[in-house]
């Protein structure tokens, strides 16, 4: 079998057989009603394992408020099924924006934002009735050396890494001065989400934006956020308290990368002897701090986005002009469920949702439902697949099936579209963006 191939299963016995003699392990069961089981989280009771996970639409208004596209994709998350709506990356600064699209959280936006969550609530309701009761989590980012506030490059990062800076400007280091002041940022968004009705917020701690970097700041030097793991750590476990301590209602997590697939010291996660060899020792370490510090749930993902992207993403088509990955797909989602299997093991008190299922096409929702009854996971997240089947549990749940012709293809046309500025969407599935070039005029 070559190392990378397409999506071709027919059937659960070609699916398996791949995985067979790729000699790895994917759980699954014809029976899928465990994916309408309750589960709770953060006191809150979800009527199913459904999540959506954060993919940016780059469709804010200039000042970073939601515009109509983002209205528009929210309303068909909530009238799809999933109980958890996990809201896309929202810059905490101006600066901070990895587009001039991007949403952003200020004083100045928060009144977007309140119209937002009302909105997706209301439509739950419509659609699903009066027992869908959202969960709703706001990601709150700074994207560090992707950041790109007017469109171009102004990267910001913790330390150099020559991996990821080749094909950048010049990147220029962030002081400690202002890691403190993007403390302040981080707590006043996070009690601006609150008073928008999110039910928690995450620090997006992943995919190589800024907190995330700071997690492999080995080379930091003079600095209290770099060094040692105390000091890699300490601006993430700041931000959660702050934030606790300001808003003790609001729940607090991270989408957290475990594996970035590049050796210490550029990343973290990661053996110093194989870059395809996950350690999750520290990563670990700095989940069980943030238990102990009141974060009630955890999502895990991999990988960062400009360097390796089938470690989060496995995907059929990488984006036009990369190569393809030197692994099969099915070898990148296996991997993504033992991570999230191992920690949801380590914590078997947390719910974790699972990350990598739209690859899967038609048979996620068995193999969901394998790694759930197995205790591998608590939820199954959806990103890519969200753009393109918003609706695939409500399917599920109200004709026991999928349409194989509103499926993700993995084809990797979310990230072009992302890449030429936005607005992101389903080039293949959604009608509004399905043959779009020029991605803020018409089609």
């Amino acid at each position: 079998m070559d190392a990378h191939e397409p999506f071709h299963f027919a059937d659960r016995e070609e699916l398996l057989g791949a995985a067979a003699r790729l000699n790895v392990f994917l759980p699954f069961e014809e029976d899928i009603a465990v994916l309408f089981d309750p589960v709770e989280i953060g006191g809150k009771r979800l009527v199913n394992r459904f999540a959506v996970l954060p993919m940016e639409g780059f469709d804010a208004t200039a000042d970073g408020s939601p515009g109509e596209l983002t209205i528009r994709r929210y309303l068909r998350y909530a009238g799809g099924g999933s109980a958890l709506i996990w809201f896309e990356a929202t810059s905490i600064l101006q600066e901070g924006r990895s587009n001039p699209h991007q949403l952003l959280l200020n004083k100045k936006t928060i009144d977007g934002f309140k119209r937002l969550v009302e909105t997706t609530r209301r439509e739950a309701l419509r659609v699903l009735g009066s027992g869908q009761n959202l969960f709703l989590v706001l990601q709150l980012t700074h994207s560090g050396r992707y950041s790109k506030p007017d469109g171009r490059p102004r990267p910001l990062a913790a330390v150099t890494k020559p991996s990821l800076d080749n094909n950048l400007p010049p990147v220029r280091i962030v002081s400690d001065d202002e890691l403190d002041r993007m403390l302040d940022a981080v707590a006043v968004a996070a009690s601006l989400a609150r008073q928008a009705d999110f039910d928690a917020v995450d620090i997006k701690a992943c995919h190589g934006y800024l907190a995330h970097d700071l997690l492999s700041a080995f080379d930091r030097a003079d600095s209290r956020y770099g060094g040692d793991f105390r000091g890699r750590v300490r601006w993430i476990e700041e931000a959660v308290k702050r934030i606790r301590d300001r808003e003790p209602r609001l729940g607090v997590t991270a989408r957290l990368n475990v594996f970035d697939g590049l050796r210490p010291p550029e990343g973290w996660g990661t053996s110093a002897k194989d870059a395809l060899q996950p350690d999750m020792a520290e990563p670990t370490a700095l989940i069980r701090r943030f238990i102990d510090l009141g974060c009630g749930f955890m999502n895990i993902t991999a990988g960062i986005p400009y360097l390796n992207p089938h470690l989060g993403r496995p995907f059929d088509r990488p984006v036009s002009g990369a190569e393809k990955p030197p692994e099969h797909p099915l070898a990148g989602v296996a991997r993504l469920i033992g991570l999230c299997a191992t920690l949801q093991n380590s914590f078997s008190g947390i719910p974790f949702i699972g990350t990598g299922y739209s690859w899967l096409r038609q048979f996620f929702p068995q193999v969901a439902a394998g790694v759930i009854n197995a205790g591998k996971a608590a939820l199954v997240g959806l990103g890519r697949s969200s753009f393109a089947y918003p609706e695939a549990p409500r399917d599920l749940m109200e004709k026991g099936k999928l349409d194989s012709k509103k499926m993700c293809t993995s084809c990797s046309r979310c990230t072009e579209l992302m890449r030429a500025g936005g607005p992101t969407g389903c080039a293949v599935r959604d009608e509004y963006y399905r043959g779009r070039s020029d991605p803020h005029g018409d089609v």
